[in-house]
């Protein structure tokens, strides 16, 4: 049974994204690696090693190592056997799913796979890593090839498209491992996202801070199945939503070493490229706000929303870098202070969220006790993805450690 479709827009939803974020093409720092099968820690991603009823059709492979390499005179070998390898391009490098770490290449295929074995994808010799060392050759990883090809384009499902703040939420399904882009549109601007490959499940955020704002745009989905044979959404109608400060949360401390809630902080950063007034904002907890005092942040300046009592200089925490700037409200932040337990913290202008973290982690274990939640990449959507969810110091005034 053919899935329908679904769409779904809001003006508004619990989080938001900060302006300017891709996270499908840029490693986070502490993000999960895939597991190593090959030489230098490859790994077949698509199809997925172990992948059965693969189409004698497929379009490609694609292959993630750990670090960037140079192909050189090696390359990918698929399928060697008796009557040859299939013909493969030289690879090229393509985004990696978000939230993984490494550098992903594919290959083309120029020929169709034997029906019905089992088939490798293996380095040839010829390649150099990083420090110019070559990359063993040898197998990567296995699949099992079908007895057909695979001439039906995948099915689309389950499409949601949510205006949240300076970005879009897109999720759709396929009934098939594909590769998906969502292209969105607006005054003659068009931003082509890669939303993963060999996947059927896809969830990812789209800046929107590129197009201009309070526009009217369209976003389209597409996905391309293994064998090449593509499905694209009909075009969904929307309004780009309109200019929000460039300015995002991007580190919680809300179990400090020291006294609470006195050394809590939410580290808050200029993201553009001019001092921005700061009069207007406020941030706002589970049960209360504060207005932010009416002080300028630099370009690229960091800011920390701190108590009426903060201490930069009490000591069991790290003091904050030199130059950066102390927003301070009242004796808790919002109503009681930031809970341990993982509560969402917004920042607002008016109704309009400018830029959240969502609570998604609980600090309350005592491996937490003086660690912070960072915003892995500053420029990334206000989704779970994009901190950490491990222990991390904190780093007041500065990047993520």
């Amino acid at each position: 049974m053919r899935l329908m479709a679904l769409f779904l827009v809001s003006g508004a939803i619990a989080t938001a994204c900060a302006p300017e974020t891709d996270l499908t093409n840029v490693t986070a720092p502490g993000a999960t690696p895939p597991v190593p099968t090959g030489p230098a820690g490859a790994v077949l991603v698509n199809p997925a090693a172990g992948a059965t009823e693969v189409p004698l059709n497929l379009a490609a492979v694609v292959v993630q190592f750990p670090a960037a390499i140079t192909w050189g005179s090696g390359g990918l070998v698929v399928c060697d056997g008796p009557v040859g390898a299939v013909p493969a391009s030289p690879p090229v490098e393509i985004p990696c799913a978000a939230g993984t770490t490494g550098s992903c290449y594919r290959s083309d295929l120029g020929g169709r796979l034997p029906a019905s074995v089992s088939c490798s994808v293996s380095i040839a010799a010829g390649a150099l890593d990083a420090g110019g060392a070559g990359v063993v050759s040898g197998t990567i990883g296995v699949f099992e090839d079908a007895a057909a090809p695979d001439v039906t384009p995948p099915v689309l499902g389950d499409v949601s498209v949510e205006v949240a703040g300076p970005c879009l939420a897109v999720s759709f399904s396929t009934d098939g491992p594909s590769s998906g882009t969502v292209s969105v549109v607006a005054g003659g601007v068009e931003v082509d996202t890669p939303a993963g490959s060999g996947q059927t499940r896809f969830d990812l955020g789209i800046p929107l801070g590129s197009l201009p704002p309070s526009s009217a745009a369209t976003v389209t989905v597409t996905a391309t199945d293994l064998a090449g044979n593509s499905a694209v959404s009909a075009p969904f109608a929307f309004t780009t939503p309109g200019a929000l400060p460039p300015i995002a949360i991007t580190e919680v401390l809300a179990n400090p070493a020291g006294p609470e809630p006195q050394q809590e902080y939410v580290e808050l950063r200029n993201l553009g490229e001019a001092d921005l007034p700061l009069a207007g904002l406020r941030l706002q907890d589970s049960k209360g706000s504060d207005d932010l005092p009416a002080e300028t942040l630099t370009a690229g300046g960091y800011a920390l929303v701190v108590t009426a009592t903060y201490d930069p200089g009490e000591g069991s925490d790290p003091a904050p870098r030199a130059g950066t700037l102390l927003l301070r409200v009242d004796t808790r932040i919002g109503s009681d202070g930031l809970s341990n337990a993982g509560e969402a913290v917004q920042l607002l202008q008016g109704d309009a969220v400018v830029s959240s973290y969502g609570g998604w982690v609980s600090v309350s274990a005592g491996s937490w006790n003086g660690k912070a939640v960072h915003r892995l990449i500053q420029t990334a959507c206000d989704r779970a993805d994009a901190w950490n969810h491990t222990p991390l110091p904190p780093t007041p005034g500065s990047g993520p450690p």
